[in-house]
Order: structure tokens, then C-alpha cells, then sequence
């Protein structure tokens, strides 16, 4: 899926509130939650990073 200037938005909100909140995660992890916030998607992982994005659906895998 290629990334659009709407994913762009969402990319730099989360990393924007992740730095706000003291809680930086890795690139490829903002990405990851930007794509799955944009598209109303539920991650499925057993990295806890995502557990610091807000609002993004996570199911512990």
C-alpha cells in the first residue's frame, strides 16, 4: 500500500504526540500505526511500543 499525504498526517500526529508524551517509538513503528489509524485497522503484535500510540486498536498477538 504506498503512502499518501494523508498517511503523512497521521505519521507526523502520532510521532507528535508520542514526543509530547515523553514516549518516542521507532520510525518503522509510527508508520506501522500511522497506516493502521488512517485505515481503521487493528495491529496485531506483541510489541509493546504501540500500547503508547492513542486511540490505535491493538491486539496483543
Amino acid at each position: 500500500m504506498p503512502h499518501s499525504l494523508d498517511t503523512a498526517r497521521f505519521y507526523g500526529t502520532v510521532k507528535k504526540r508520542l514526543q509530547e508524551n515523553g514516549r518516542p517509538i521507532p520510525e518503522n513503528d509510527i508508520w506501522i500505526a500511522a497506516i493502521a489509524l488512517q485505515h481503521g485497522l487493528t495491529v496485531a503484535t506483541g510489541d509493546p511500543h504501540f500500547d503508547h500510540v492513542e486511540d490505535l486498536l491493538v491486539e496483543a498477538w
